[in-house]
Formats: structure tokens, sequence, C-alpha cells
């Protein structure tokens, strides 16, 4: 077959030819022959290689090369061929791409690349590629812009590193997503996502801003520049968009191997060396592709101003006169609308989130940010951005949003957000994506994260807009008892900052106050309402109450509390009070049921189950039903400690009376976090706290239950009622 090759290339040698000139049947046995050349072996696919890069038969190789492409590209297979075989392939593209018509074979690589799936074909195909959009002359940018798409979308069916559900909520080994080598994917991700880097950097080049260079241009050439400035400022934010913000960008810590390894060798250097994080190597590079497509940053701040912040807030825009839009032929409106869309397609909500978390959270370029651009200007362009990203499963990416919120709130001083701008939906949604992350997301830290910033979003605001925030969140619950807690916590840290200031603000105060304690101090079903499903909310409820009666005395009645005490009494306490003593009756009566059940069972390790709140629990052993049953009784006294207080402390403002020595307690009155403590007394008694479950030291003179026996109550000395202060 080497000969019949030779034989059809010598017919040609030398000739300057048009596709017209070859006879197909020469072309045919010239492809069949080339590939009987790579299949034979190294010595056979040197010597095509050599034939392909002889001068003398550039004019047939031109004719043909859309034709062998397809020919060579198999062999680049992993497996397929000796490794020598495959680099002479690679010879061969090489050739190709300098000396085919550049138009023609950027297509044919554009087509063996459609649903490619072997990364090896796909990196060998980029040289080549790269090579021959650079040879092309006049408009390329539209030509480079349909290519960075089409390798985009080779990325992105190379699969996210593997997702492993943590077991409890303490883990963190999400942090080491896209960094941990050992993970199969990651690899073919980080190694496809370098090539591709490498690929784009002679454009990224040839699009930088030059003035000199810009100076000599014509408009067609200025504008195809400008085309290609955002097609590459395109490619690159959806790189950043995936796979980068869902891998982990941080440096990574210092090898801590090494570090006691120069301990231990006595070492002078104090050098530490930093593990290299080739997920943020990747990030590093697209931010300085971007910093040279534009140094300032401003291109993508107003994309995130003109796509992602909210319209009565982005930036005044120069437009054109309405002269001007007259004049405009079909042509220009047409190109706008081109441009326009481009710019929809620029503005990737994950890909500007993972931009601006690098710029401003990891400090990459941060120096080519505007410095005229103002905290809350930069705040309100990254709200809806931050809702979005916020609504993703994916953890990586809720930390980047979480972090980046907490970058622009940190920059903010307390109070200097008005009402006004909760008009628009995103600031009110915020708030929203917050706790959906507290709801949602299985990793602590997050949920952490996601609470503190919830409450550094409240305090940014006036009091007003606190108002406006908690209520609002209120009304959208959705009865999830956790969240309603959780809001009611809130309110009452405002009451409490609200009445130190002098004098206090009318929203936590007066009417206004009594519009959320309506809202607050309300049970759904009345006695009948479920306390175990919703004591997340009746619990801080309570606490909020006892607050506010001791702070709040009847003859000052700041917060208007004492102005609708009766119908918080009628409507809130006495229905309480008749719903506990229901679900601490029905308990008991399970308690008891259970005991006497094991008790007259053949074999102790018999399975039981109950329903607790509506719902049929799991089979569970003897102990565990009885626990889990006294723990729920141990709620239940909680509450009625609770009520007790409430009721001690209205009584004594009515008589004028205050108590004297000692009052009758129950254990569980103490506040848990008051009683932890390490077990480090062997004098003490501890127990599991009900609000909490952390192990509790008891206060002197409590003696523990025997099994089976109920909690007794013992005596504390608590004083008068405005010692109870101290408590909160």
């Amino acid at each position: 077959m080497a000969a019949d090759l030779k034989t059809v290339l010598q017919k040609y040698k030398d000739r300057s030819l048009q596709d017209d000139d070859l006879e197909p049947e020469d072309k045919d046995v010239f492809l069949v022959s080339a590939q009987k050349c790579l299949e034979n072996g190294e010595d056979d696919s040197e010597m095509l290689l050599r034939e392909v890069s002889n001068k003398a038969n550039e004019g047939f190789i031109r004719e043909v090369g859309w034709d062998l492409l397809p020919v060579v590209t198999p062999f680049l297979t992993a497996g397929k061929a000796p490794d020598t075989v495959q680099q002479h392939c690679r010879g061969v593209l090489g050739v190709l791409a300098e000396v085919c018509k550049p138009k023609e074979f950027v297509l044919g690589i554009l087509e063996k690349l459609e649903g490619l799936e072997d990364d090896n074909v796909f990196k060998a195909l980029l040289p080549p590629l790269q090579r021959v959009l650079q040879r092309l002359s006049g408009k390329r940018a539209h030509c480079i812009g349909l290519t960075l798409t089409t390798l985009h979308s080779h990325l992105t069916e190379v699969p996210l590193p593997s997702k492993k559900k943590p077991q409890d909520p303490e883990d963190e080994s999400w942090r080491q997503f896209g960094v941990d080598t050992q993970d199969k994917h990651v690899g073919r991700l980080l190694d496809t996502t370098e090539a591709l880097l490498e690929f784009v950097k002679p454009f990224v080049q040839m699009a930088k801003k030059v003035p000199t260079v810009e100076a000599t241009m014509n408009k067609e050439e200025l504008k195809d520049l400008e085309i290609l400035r955002k097609e590459l400022v395109k490619f690159l934010t959806r790189l950043l968009k995936y796979p980068l913000i869902y891998l982990n960008l941080e440096e990574l810590p210092v090898k801590e191997d090494e570090n006691k390894t120069q301990e231990m060798e006595g070492t002078e250097d104090n050098t530490q060396e930093v593990q290299q994080n080739r997920c943020r190597l990747c990030a590093a590079t697209c931010m300085s592709y971007l910093q040279v497509l534009d140094p300032s940053f401003s291109r993508l701040l107003d994309l995130c101003d003109h796509y992602c912040g909210p319209a009565d807030m982005r930036v005044k825009r120069k437009t054109k006169t309405a002269e001007k839009q007259q004049q405009q032929d079909g042509e220009d409106e047409e190109e706008k609308t081109d441009e326009e869309d481009d710019g929809k397609e620029e503005a990737s909500l994950l890909g500007l989130c993972c931009f601006s978390y690098l710029l401003l959270v990891e400090n990459m370029c941060i120096d080519k940010m505007p410095a005229v651009l103002s905290h809350e200007f930069l705040g309100a362009i990254h709200i809806v951005l931050i809702c979005e990203v916020l609504k993703k499963p994916h953890r990586p990416v809720i930390h980047k949003g979480l972090e980046l919120t907490k970058t622009l709130l940190g920059n903010l001083e307390p109070f200097c957000l008005s009402y006004e701008i909760l008009e628009l939906q995103p600031f009110a949604v915020l708030p929203e994506s917050l706790i959906h992350v507290m709801v949602q997301c299985p990793t602590k830290s997050l949920r952490k994260l996601a609470h503190d910033l919830l409450t550094a979003y409240v305090d940014k605001f006036d009091w007003r807009g606190r108002y406006m925030l908690l209520r609002g969140l209120m009304e959208k619950t959705g009865g999830h008892a956790g969240v309603m807690g959780l809001i009611v916590g809130k309110v009452k840290d405002q009451i409490d900052a609200c009445l130190k200031d002098d004098p206090p603000s009318e929203w936590f105060t007066g009417n206004k106050l009594s519009e959320l304690l309506r809202k607050i101090l309300h049970l759904p079903d009345g006695a009948t309402t479920d306390l175990l499903d919703n004591r997340d909310w009746i619990m801080p409820a309570l606490n909020l109450l006892r607050y506010l009666v001791i702070r709040d005395k009847p003859d000052q009645n700041q917060t208007g509390v004492w102005t609708d005490w009766p119908e918080v009494e009628k409507g809130f306490l006495r229905q309480l009070r008749t719903g506990v003593n229901l679900s601490k009756s029905h308990f008991q009566e399970e308690l008891k049921k259970t005991r006497l059940k094991h008790k007259n069972a053949k074999k102790p390790e018999v399975q039981v189950s109950i329903e607790v709140a509506g719902d049929k629990m799991p089979d569970m052993p003897y102990e565990q039903q009885i626990m889990v049953l006294e723990s729920s009784m141990q709620m239940f006294s909680v509450i009625e400690s609770l009520l007790g207080r409430i009721t001690e402390v209205t009584e004594t403002y009515r008589t004028g009376e205050k108590p004297q020595g000692k009052i009758y307690k129950r254990e569980t009155d103490w506040k848990c976090s008051d009683l932890h403590a390490a077990e480090d007394d062997p004098n003490a008694v501890y127990m599991t706290c009900p609000c909490c479950g952390e192990k509790t030291k008891m206060p002197d003179g409590f003696t523990p239950p025997k099994p089976g026996e109920e909690l007794k109550q013992f005596d504390i000395e608590l004083g008068p009622p405005d010692d109870d202060l101290k408590y909160f």
C-alpha cells in the first residue's frame, strides 16, 4: 500500500490543483493507502508523515485534507495504536492545519468534535485547530466563537467529581471537591480545562487592548476585534460556570507531614510549602485572561448590574437619541439584537458569581476592580445573583455564595440600608434564600454561616426595614416550626436592641409590635395543637413573652404587651396550658402502656413502635422507646415551668408583692447553656439536657430519678423576678 500511496503522490507532484483536477480513483487510493500505513505500524506511519510534509505534495494534500482528517483521527484513541504511530498522526494533523483551506478544515475538526467522548482525541485535535484558526483572515470572531462553544460543550460532558453524602453534619470532605486527585473524574476534568485554557491563550493575546495597534485598524477590523473579546469573555465565564464554581478554589493548607519532617530534621529553613491547588490555578488563569481583555473589570461588573442587578438600581446608561435610532437601517438593528443576545449569554449567573467570588473573596486581581464603586452598589448588583446561587444543591456552590454574601455584608454599616429598597423583590428574597440553606443544607458549618449572615443582613437595615423583613418572613415560613422559632428569636433580639435606644423606635413598640405578637402568640389549632410538632417555635415564643413581662413593667408599657394582655392570656396562655395537660396525660398513658407491655412480654428484647406527632416511628428497643417518651415529658415540663414563671411575674405586678426566699421549681427551669460542663466532677450529677441534648451538670441538691420513677421537684434559690434577667 505504501507503493500505491507514493504512485499517487508522484502523479500530482509539484502541481497547483483545484478540487476538480483530482481523479476520484486517485483520492480513494491515497486514503486507503494512508489508512493501511497507519495500521501497519511505526515505519509506514513515519513514511506517511514524511510524504505529507513534503513541500512537493502540498497541492495534493491541500485538496484531500478534509477527507484525510477522519482517516487519521481514529488512531488517536487511547490504546488504538502505539505511541509512535499516534505521534506521527499528530504530526500529520499539524501539517494539514498549515496547508489546508482554513475554514474548511475548521469545520472538519468541529464535525469530529461533535459528540466526541475520548479525551485523548479531543486534546490531540486542539493544537491543529488552534493553528488553523490563527490562519483565518478577515472576520474570524464568529468562527472562533463557534469553536469555543463546541469545545466547552465537550467539557460539560465530563462529569463532576463523585459526590459523597456526608455521614454527619460535621463532615467537611466536600472541601476536597475537585482537589482529591484520587477521584476518578478529577484528573480528567482538570486536564481538559487546562488544555482549553492553553488553547485560548493566543486568542486572548490577539484581543488584548493595545491603543497603538487599534489606531491602525479600520472600522470593520475594530468591530471584529470587539466581537472576539465578547466571545472570549463568554467562553471564560462559561469555564467559571462549569466546572470551576463546583470545585474548591481556596488555597490549600500547608502540608503538615512536611513541616513535621522539617522539625524533626532540625532544618533552618522556615519556609512552608503550600499545596498546589490545580483548580485554583485554573481559576487564576481565567482571571488573568479576563484582566487582559478588560484591565479594569468594568465590563463584567457592568454585566452583573445590567442583567443581575435590580432594575431600579442599575447604573444609568447612555442611550441613543430618537433621531439616531430613526436613522439606523435594518442591518444595524439586526446587529444590535445579536449583540444583546451575546450579552445575555455572557451573563451566566453561576459564572458571574464565581468571578465575583474570586475577585472579592479570594482577592484575585482585586487591584483591577474600579475603586469608585460603593459597597452599597456592589451589594445591590450581586443580590439577584446570590439568591439564585443559594438555591443550588451543591455545597461548593453554596459555600461560594455565602462567602460572597459575607464579604459584601461585612463592608456595610448597621442601619445603612433603607426600608425602601425592600420594595425591590431581590432584597426581600435574600433572607428566604438564607433560610433555605439553613433548612436544606446537610453541612452544619454552612447552615451556621447562613444563620449568621441572616442576622447580619437584618442588622444592616433601619428599624422599619428590620420590621418589614421579619414580618414578611413570618408570612412565608410555610408552617415550618424551626424557621418560625428562628424568626421569633430575631424579633426578641430586635426588641431588646430597640428598647436600649432613647427614644425607642415605634417599629418594635406599641401597635407595630402588637401586630407581630398576634402572629407569634397564636396556636394554629387552639388547645389541640400538636405541641411536639410546634415545640421549636412555642419555646421561643414563651421566652419572648417572659422577656417582655420582665423587661417592660405595666407602668411603662413601652412594648404595648400589657395593653393586649387579656387577649394573650385568653387566646394563647390558657389554651397552651390546656394543651400541655392533654399532651401530658396522653404521653403518661403511653408510657404506662409501654412499660406494661414490656413487663408482660416473654422476651425483654421485644421490639415496639409508637406514634409521635402523628407519625409512626420505626421499631426501636424498649430502652430507646422509654427515653423518647420521657424526653417528650420533659419538654412539657419545660413549657409548664415557663408558663408558671410568666404567671408568677404577672401576679406579682398585680398584687404588688415580691416573692421572698425560695421558689418551688423543676430542674428543667435551669437555662441549659449555663449548666453545660465537662464531666470532671465525680461528685456531681449529670443528665441529658431536654433542650439541646448536651450533657448537663445538675444543681446541688438534685437527686436523679430511679428507673421507672418520674422526675421529682426540688427547691432552688432564684430570688425576686428582676433577678430573672440574668437568665436571658
